[in-house]
């Protein structure tokens, strides 16, 4: 059985709905799912990605530890994924990346469809990042939080139609993909509500939960070529310091 991790980066337990993640899961794997000790109550902003980083780091050299063969990290803003690659030597996905690279692999462009409008700079950011910036057409939000998405589904699920609908027609957009994690389970009725087929909107937490059982299945680690351990130093008021220590030191 493969041993995935899904490491949701906030401190606010009870957010993610738990049955809908477990459906997500492949066949012949087992999924576990930690939240974070310390950090923000959720991601929206390039301070909540700060503060969301030393637990991100914690919980991966955790899933390491405890033989875990790969992690997801459940954010579309992919916070600390580069040094959740240098720390462990199993693979790591972020989010954001597969999705943003699914959604490019459509004819024509895509928009991303987020709870708030101020991410749209970090979501271009990223896209450049990922090398399908071109291919973007617009970031539109729902003005609606992380935190409201499950409080208020039915607003929410009503909301990202809305702003799906305008990305097609004012937009030019041929595939959506959603900018929050939380929107986990909306891409049927979006899909339903627009009339297009399923893999035009991607529900981007399953897609990498699928991609990182391939990944384990194919054999694949992270590239410590492109990835490599820190170089050792003094580190001070991190809880795993030991896990990252041995890291360093090319020990663990």
């Amino acid at each position: 059985m493969t041993k995935l991790r899904v490491i949701t980066p906030i401190i606010s337990r009870g957010f993610r709905d738990e049955d809908p993640l477990r459906a997500a899961v492949p066949e012949g794997c087992t999924l576990s799912h930690v939240f974070l000790d310390h950090g923000p109550a959720s991601v929206e902003s390039a301070v909540d990605e700060v503060l969301a980083g030393p637990g991100v780091i914690n919980a991966a050299l955790t899933a390491e530890a405890e033989r875990v063969e790969a992690i997801v990290i459940d954010c579309m803003l992919d916070p600390a994924l580069d040094a959740a690659r240098e720390v462990v030597a199993i693979p790591v996905f972020g989010c954001g990346e597969v999705g943003l690279l699914a959604a490019a692999e459509h004819p024509g462009t895509f928009s991303i469809v987020t709870v708030l409008q101020r991410q749209e700079r970090d979501f271009r950011a990223l896209a450049a990042r990922y090398g399908v910036g071109e291919k973007l057409a617009s970031v539109r939000g729902i003005n609606v939080s992380v935190l409201d998405l499950e409080r208020d589904r039915e607003t929410a699920v009503a909301a990202t139609i809305r702003e799906a609908r305008l990305a097609a027609e004012e937009d030019g957009a041929t595939a959506i993909v959603f900018g929050c994690t939380g929107m986990l389970g909306f891409d049927a009725p979006v899909a339903t509500a627009m009339g297009w087929s399923a893999d035009r909107v991607i529900d981007p937490l399953p897609l990498a939960i699928r991609t990182a059982n391939a990944a384990v299945s194919a054999g694949q680690g992270t590239d410590k070529t492109r990835f490599p351990a820190p170089d050792p130093k003094e580190i001070r008021g991190f809880d795993a310091w030991p896990l990252l220590t041995a890291t360093m030191a090319g020990t663990s």
